[in-house]
């Protein structure tokens, strides 16, 4: 059967922007343009791919399973130009990357800008958001994740490891007693990451034993960068990744309590499809994090 790649795109663009409008707006063209181009599309299938309302639009059941291949073949064609890229040095293009909120803060922010200055011709779209992405998808060309990988389809770089350690402010040690061991915590206001679990049951080691505490906070919150600050203000002891507090220790914001006891080590990684690392701007990004966290998350 014989169509238009190009038609096969302008469906897929449509698709992803969630109306003919917005994706006629991306792609550069007019919206009647774009419907026609995926009429047809339809017509050369013989199917209907997109139910239409002067409202909304849906994905028929051949429509989603033929939307898969379209992204397939859309990264077929991002690889045959990344061939031609690769021999020129060229590196240009926009680049998805998804992180979780607090990755994006503390590490990735004070850094992308300089990133930017050494690739001029690259654009990045940055998405930061604490619940898990599907990389392919949803289009992403590197994911940084925390955890465990799950996903046969991509490739894990590993980039280090992030402690979790008890952390206090001197003024709200100045007026609480500082615990000495874990069954004092009880008796103190705790600061926590609400992701750590529903039941706030934590699992805490030290280098001669592991036990599961029942922490019960005062705050509950899905963003480190949150508990890290009502921490510095003295509202409690919080769980806290160690990289993202080593200035405030410089700076005798906090201190690092109960030095024997934390969380275990949670590793990082980096996330991409296979093949997709040959793309020269997704492996100047992939140089550029792999370097980042190693100084970010050095001891």
């Amino acid at each position: 059967m014989n169509y238009d790649v190009d038609d096969l795109l302008v469906f897929l663009a449509v698709v992803e922007a969630g109306s003919f409008t917005v994706g006629a707006k991306r792609l550069g063209i007019p919206k009647a343009n774009v419907s026609r181009k995926v009429s047809r599309l339809e017509q050369k299938l013989g199917v209907t791919l997109l139910e239409r309302s002067t409202r909304s639009q849906n994905l028929t059941e051949v429509g989603t399973r033929f939307l898969t291949h379209c992204k397939r073949i859309r990264e077929e064609i991002d690889l045959a130009d990344a061939t031609v890229s690769e021999i020129l040095h060229s590196y240009k293009g926009t680049i998805r990357i998804g992180a979780s909120v607090t990755i994006g803060q503390q590490i990735i922010k004070p850094v992308i800008s300089s990133f930017l200055r050494k690739y001029p011709d690259i654009n990045i779209e940055l998405s930061l958001a604490n619940h898990q992405v599907d990389l392919i998808e949803e289009g992403f060309d590197l994911l940084i994740r925390i955890g465990d990988l799950d996903d046969s389809r991509l490739i894990g770089k590993r980039l280090g490891s992030a402690q979790r350690k008890f952390y206090a402010s001197p003024s709200y040690l100045k007026l609480n007693n500082e615990p000495k061991e874990i069954g004092e915590l009880c008796n103190h206001h705790l600061l926590l990451m609400r992701m750590l679990g529903s039941d706030n049951k934590v699992e805490l080691i030290s280098k001669e034993k592991k036990e599961i505490v029942q922490l019960n906070p005062r705050l509950a919150v899905d963003d480190f960068s949150v508990v890290k600050q009502a921490t510095i203000d003295g509202e409690g002891i919080a769980l806290l990744p160690s990289y993202m507090c080593k200035k405030a220790i410089s700076n005798a914001e906090l201190i690092n309590i109960l030095p024997k006891w934390g969380m275990s080590d949670i590793d990082v990684y980096v996330l991409y499809p296979k093949h997709r690392a040959k793309i020269p701007k997704v492996k100047a990004f992939l140089n550029f994090t792999t370097d980042t966290f190693l100084k970010k998350l050095s001891r």
